[in-house]
């Protein structure tokens, strides 16, 4: 596993840009790519609390794989996921099922609900 220390993920924000909230969704693409996971999740996280559905995505797939500094936890992958398919991503779908995978039709329907609750309160009970 690749463990890249704070002063490297500072670069690599510096690389991609110095104000966080102002970067788009591909900066923080850019910086998945580059394996800059805590940068990727903290940009992702920006743009996914605004609504938008390609961050609301990749902040799932950091949250389903446990990459930037975020727990591995397949609920909150399937919250994000949710949010990001409601927004319009379908792309997201199979990493969505991938994750769902693991859960009853009970608990389904119970992290669903958060999803919608994540949506309602746009995206402050997301987390």
């Amino acid at each position: 596993m690749v463990r890249i220390s704070k002063t490297t993920s500072l670069c690599v924000l510096a690389f991609f840009g110095s104000s966080a909230s102002a970067q788009s969704y591909e900066t923080a693409q850019d910086a998945f790519d580059a394996r800059a996971w805590e940068v990727a999740a903290k940009l992702a996280r920006a743009e996914a609390i605004k609504g938008n559905a390609n961050s609301q995505g990749l902040l799932g797939q950091l949250y389903h794989f446990g990459q930037g500094g975020l727990p591995k936890s397949s609920e909150l992958a399937v919250i994000w996921y949710s949010v990001s398919m409601a927004n319009g991503n379908t792309a997201i779908e199979g990493l969505y099922n991938g994750a769902a995978f693991v859960f009853n039709e009970e608990e389904l329907r119970g992290i669903e609900a958060k999803a919608t609750d994540c949506l309602s309160s746009q995206y402050k009970n997301c987390d």
